[in-house]
Parts: C-alpha cells; sequence; structure tokens
C-alpha cells in the first residue's frame, strides 16, 4: 500500500471514528491563537485575512486539502470568494464537504473533487486566491505543487497558508522532545493522560510533517511574503492533546501557555498564517526552473551515492 493511499485511509477514518485530538479544541487556548494573529485585536485566521486585503472579493478561489469544507463555505457566506474549487484525497471528507455545502444552499458556488496533493494538475493563470489551511504539511513533493500554484495563479493573485510549519517528522527524537516531556511533568498527575510522550507524529498517517519544516524555505523561492503572524504550538501542540483540559484549571493552561511563550523566544513558531503574492518576470521562471530540477537533482544524487557504495 503506498504512502498517499495510507494517509487517504487515515482521513477517511478521522472522519467516520476521529481519534485524533487537536490542540485547538479548548476555547482558552483558541483565544490566544487568534489574539496572537490579530495582534492588538482578537481576529480568526479567516477575518485577519479579510483584514489584510481590505475585504476584497475574489472571482475564483481554489482550496487544496479541502477536508470536510468549513474553510470553503466560510469563503463564500463572508463574499471572501464568489466561487471555489476545493479537492482533497479523502472521499469521506469530500463527502461530507458537498453535503454541508448543499444543506448551507452553498454548493452550486462551491466546486468539490478528488486529486492527489503530490501529482497536482492545475489549470495555468486561473486563479485569484490559493488557500491552504494544514494541508500543506502534508504534502511530499512542495516543489511540484509551488510550481503548480505559481502557474495556476494570476500575475496580481494571493496565496494564503494556515500551516503547521515546524519540526519534520523525521526531526523528532528524544532529545527534541526532552522539553515538552519537562512540560508534561510539571503538571499535576491527576490532569495528564500519560506520563511519558509519544513522538508528535501521527503513525498511522504517513504525510504527517512529511516536509513540514522546509515549507517556508521553499515558499520563498517563488512567492514574495508580504505578512506573516506566528501563533506558536511549540509547546501547547506536543503537550496538549495529552492534558486533561477539559478539566484542567485556568492555572495549569496559563502555566502551559508561559512554557510555551519560553520556547518562542528562542525558536521559531509551529504555526502561522501567511499571506504572499507570486514572483514575477525572471524571478518566477528561476522558481520555476528550480522547483522542477532540484528534486531531479537530488534523486541523481542519492542513485548515485546507493551505487558507489
Amino acid at each position: 500500500m503506498s504512502d498517499v493511499t495510507r494517509a487517504g485511509d487515515f482521513w477517511d477514518r478521522e472522519i467516520t471514528d476521529p481519534v485524533h485530538t487537536s490542540w485547538m479544541e479548548d476555547i482558552r487556548v483558541r483565544i490566544r491563537i487568534n489574539t496572537m494573529i490579530g495582534g492588538t485585536e482578537m481576529l480568526w485566521p479567516v477575518e485577519w485575512l479579510e483584514k489584510q486585503l481590505g475585504h476584497r472579493t475574489f472571482d475564483r478561489a481554489l482550496s487544496i486539502g479541502c477536508g470536510t469544507g468549513r474553510l470553503e463555505r466560510q469563503l463564500i457566506e463572508r463574499k471572501v470568494a464568489k466561487t471555489v474549487d476545493a479537492f482533497d484525497g479523502s472521499v469521506a471528507s469530500l463527502h461530507t464537504a458537498r453535503k454541508e455545502a448543499d444543506a448551507e444552499g452553498l454548493g452550486a458556488h462551491i466546486h468539490y473533487f478528488a486529486s492527489d496533493f503530490n501529482r497536482p494538475a492545475l489549470p495555468r493563470n486561473r486563479y485569484d486566491i490559493v488557500f491552504f489551511h494544514q494541508s500543506l504539511h502534508h504534502v511530499g513533493k512542495l516543489e511540484k505543487i509551488y510550481r503548480a500554484v505559481l502557474h495556476a495563479l494570476k500575475p496580481d493573485g494571493y496565496l494564503y497558508l494556515d500551516e503547521f510549519i515546524g519540526p519534520s517528522r523525521h526531526e523528532w527524537d528524544p532529545t527534541r522532545l526532552a522539553p515538552h516531556q519537562r512540560i508534561l511533568e510539571s503538571i499535576p498527575k491527576e490532569f495528564r493522560m500519560v506520563d511519558q510522550l509519544p513522538m508528535p507524529v501521527q503513525p498511522d498517517d504517513p504525510s504527517e510533517a512529511i516536509r513540514s519544516s522546509e515549507i517556508m524555505e521553499q515558499l520563498r523561492l517563488g512567492f514574495r511574503v508580504e505578512q506573516m503572524r506566528g501563533y506558536g504550538g511549540n509547546a501547547l501542540s506536543v503537550v496538549y492533546p495529552y492534558v486533561k483540559w477539559q478539566s484542567a484549571p485556568d492555572e495549569i493552561v496559563r502555566q502551559l501557555m508561559a512554557e510555551e511563550d519560553k520556547m518562542l523566544t528562542i525558536e521559531p513558531p509551529y504555526y502561522a498564517v501567511v499571506l504572499a503574492r507570486p514572483e514575477r518576470g525572471l524571478r518566477k521562471r528561476i522558481a520555476s526552473w528550480r522547483w522542477w530540477f532540484e528534486p531531479k537533482w537530488k534523486r541523481v544524487k542519492v542513485e548515485v551515492r546507493d551505487f558507489l557504495k
């Protein structure tokens, strides 16, 4: 079974029988996130985007990794976009997305379809804005998806990310996890679900954080970052799923947030919202060429190294 198929099966199961707990589910954490995004005011990510764009309405948007479709419905309801094309690798998610859009009377404005993140086939010069909402960190072939998006966007278009940009799955080891384990051990036992933190990588989903730490580096090859707001997750996203936060007092939650603030003074945020514009002219051509050539060159080097062993 391929990694793509396994990842799709995982997300299909999450729709019918969810087991994954998000660190963002606690309203106290959500308030913190929205305040970090808004700066001087508390803003949901879509509200922050609207503010950056001057409440502009786009003719055609694309959502990559749409899941069950909440973002697309928001984009239509809030008049961020008139129409949205959206795709995902999970058929169960798409079924739910279509059902919810139709139930809310929005189906005529949203076109859902199934596709593979790592084999994007997008029309050129079609979209005014492209969205990734917690989906880009599941893409193994970052160069291919960025190249496709670069050409699919109109020259004056936008790219929006609300993403995990922290360590890739292969970068986690006991040394990296140790600070998080110490934070967990500072919490009284009655509020812990485990005594030993597991590595923060979903084992059933081989696409989880596959190249997350490269997302911003690769993005900047072909896009200009206009606005970026980090909203942490450095401690909370790793520890919080194993805390009994429904019963945890505010004091413990504040303690966890303070520990994360300390982490943010010495390392970049694990999560961020980003608004970027595509490069033009020569810069665009160079980025497109690099995204096409460099993965092939890396494969050649690996094959030569393996041959010479």
